[in-house]
Order: structure tokens, then sequence, then C-alpha cells
């Protein structure tokens, strides 16, 4: 019989797995951004201590320059990996669509649902059949013959209780 959620499954892959590379890709830009960041707090604090030691401004100028090419220089190796991430994950998603694209191509549906409707069909047609020839080899019984109408019981009548009087309307007929 058809497995329905093993078909899902099967079709929907292709969208787990660019899921799981994104995933993936942004785990790795995190990672990087948080290494910059821990980096780049560490270097300030080390040129803020190290200008408040500078006794001449050239030399102040001098570790600004210095400390500018550093970033310069991480900064740059930051993104160039983080460009590399972005491009493995371009490749992995590029690669997951052209299979997909190529099984779609591969795969020819109609003949697929074709059969399948077919086969739906034949089964339906199969149950409509058995339930004819059961309905068919069934034994007719006659309907019972209808109870006949009991006779109405004579309905009593309720008693009706006495009225109930107050204690004045009872004192004011004494007198």
């Amino acid at each position: 019989m058809y497995d329905l959620m093993k078909d899902v499954k099967e079709k929907m892959q292709p969208a787990v797995d660019v899921a799981e590379i994104n995933k993936k890709a942004a785990e790795k830009l995190f990672a990087l951004q948080s290494e910059y960041v821990t980096d780049f707090v560490n270097s300030c604090v080390s040129q803020m201590k190290a200008l408040t030691e500078v006794k001449e401004p050239s030399q102040a100028v001098e570790l600004q320059m210095t400390y500018f090419k550093s970033l310069e220089t991480k900064l740059a190796d930051i993104a160039e990996k983080e460009y590399d991430a972005l491009n493995e994950a371009k490749d992995q998603i590029t690669e997951v669509v052209e299979k997909s694209l190529t099984d779609l191509r591969d795969n020819d549906y109609v003949t697929e649902m074709t059969k399948y409707m077919n086969d739906a069909s034949e089964t339906v047609s199969k149950y409509m059949n058995e339930a004819a020839e059961a309905v068919a080899e069934a034994p007719v019984v006659a309907p019972a013959a209808a109870p006949a109408p009991a006779k109405a019981a004579k309905a009593a009548t309720p008693k009706k209780a006495p009225a109930k009087t107050s204690r004045k309307t009872t004192a004011a007929a004494a007198e």
C-alpha cells in the first residue's frame, strides 16, 4: 500500500538538508564573529593600557598606527573566513538543489500518479463488488408485524391538596 509519510519525508529531505546547511553556516559565522569581538575588546583594552604609559605624542601616533594596521589585518582575515563559510554553504545548497531538480526530471510523476489512481480504483471496485455480492446473497427477512397499540391506562387524577392558610386567616375565620 502507498506509504504517504515515507513519501512526504523523502520529498521534504532536500528542504531539511538546506535547513541543516544554513544552520551550520550560521553557527560558523556566529563563532567567527564571537572570536572577532572578543579579540577586538581585548586589543582595545591592551591599546588603552599602552596609550596610558606613553609620554610622547609621536609614540601615541605610532601605537595607534600599529593598532589600526593590526585591526585591519584581523578584520580582513575574519571577513575572508566568513566569505569562505558562505561560499561553502552556497555550494552545498546548490548541490542539493541540482540533485532535487535532477530527481524531478528523472521521475515521471504523471505516470506514477496514474498508476496510483488505477490501483486505488481497482481496490475500490473490488470492495464495492464484494459488498454488492454480500447484499445479494443475504436472506430476505420479512418485517415483523407491528405490535398492537397498548390500551391507554386510565390516568388517575391527583387529589387537590388543601390550600395552606396562614395563622391570621385561620384566626380571622375563627372569630
